[in-house]
């Protein structure tokens, strides 16, 4: 039976843009030069920032899972090319915006961003490492590009996977990646290690959307100190362990422990239940993918700027996200259904 749309969700996508704009605004906006504790934390502070985006791929991965086998389940049948159509439209529409308002501040002389930078970022291969990277305003999509390749590869683990027991053989590959991650990490390759372990956060959340229902009721109904037992577990080790150490849990033990906290999260408490069922969160959470492309603009270092002046720019932010995510994202993600209804229908 397919899994159910988790609700909650949505506010876990906003509480994970927080945990990334925090980051970059402290670390990289200049604050720092005002408040000097932010350095002795620095280490804290970028995990947590990474950890916002952990989160962004566990979820994705929950989410294109659990649709692909509803279809399944409710059909007999997947229609990919109806599954790449949706993807498109979700998420590359916005990230070309963004980058067109980018170049035309480039163009003025407002912010430094050449062309080949801005191109690198609109194919999605801002993770690989290129001499002259993606500069700053185009530099946070490195997570992007590994979404995007990820979508690229999955149709053909779908394939595979589907024609047996798909939750095992989803398990195999993420066995795999903790395996070569490990093995990369030994023979010093650190780029590739951390390129199998965000690929292993995305199939994790898809073999969390694959568990019986049973299994997920389970989770959904977490006893509160075992959800706080997860959560308080994660935020030590990212506070309190060396490199090397949070390097070997990252990829053997978060894992698990994000796919408990987000998607175990206790909601059959009245207090959770008002946080994350309520309706602002989560409007917040759906506007979070504009969030995330525009916040660059304004956590960036402007010289001779106040710091301050980064949160009047954060907040103009969720504005702006708002109005995007209404008069163009929804268009944009319409057009992606009709395209894929239409392409289902040819299958």
């Amino acid at each position: 039976m397919a899994v159910k749309r988790i609700e909650h969700i949505d506010v876990w996508r906003f509480f994970a843009v927080m945990l990334v704009i925090q980051e970059h605004f402290l670390l990289f906006s200049g604050i720092d030069r005002y408040f000097s504790d932010i350095e002795t934390y620095s280490l804290q502070i970028e995990r947590f920032g990474e950890l916002g985006v952990l989160i962004f791929f566990s979820i994705s991965g929950f989410v294109i899972c659990m649709g692909l086998n509803s279809e399944k389940t409710k059909t007999g049948r997947v229609c990919l090319s109806a599954f790449c159509a949706r993807r498109f439209f979700r998420i590359v529409p916005p990230l070309w915006l963004y980058l067109a308002f980018a170049t035309i501040l480039s163009a003025f002389d407002l912010i430094k961003i050449s062309g080949q930078q801005v191109l690198t970022s609109a194919a999605f291969l801002c993770n690989l490492p290129f001499e002259k990277g993606c500069s700053w305003f185009a530099g946070h999509t490195w997570s992007l590009a590994y979404e995007e390749q990820f979508y690229l590869l999955f149709p053909l683990l779908f394939l595979w996977a589907w024609r047996g027991n798909k939750s095992r053989r989803i398990l195999a590959s993420m066995g795999v990646l903790i395996v070569s991650a490990l093995v990369l990490i030994y023979v010093n390759q650190p780029f590739w290690a951390d390129y199998c372990t965000y690929f292993l956060f995305l199939l994790t959340g898809c073999y969390t959307a694959l568990l019986p229902e049973k299994w997920m009721r389970r989770l959904r109904n977490l006893p509160f100190l075992a959800w706080f037992s997860a959560l308080l577990l994660l935020a030590s080790g990212m506070c309190l362990l060396s490199k090397n150490q949070d390097m070997f849990l990252k990829i053997l033990v978060y894992p698990a422990l994000i796919q408990i906290i987000v998607f175990g999260t206790p909601t059959h408490f009245s207090w959770f239940k008002s946080v994350f069922e309520n309706a602002g969160f989560r409007y917040l959470g759906r506007i979070s993918y504009s969030v995330y492309l525009w916040q660059e603009l304004a956590t960036a270092y402007y010289k001779n700027m106040p710091w301050w002046i980064n949160l009047v720019y954060l907040i103009l932010v969720f504005g702006l996200a708002a109005l995007s995510f209404r008069y163009f994202e929804i268009p944009c993600q319409q057009l992606g259904t009709t395209l894929s209804n239409r392409l289902k229908l040819r299958t």
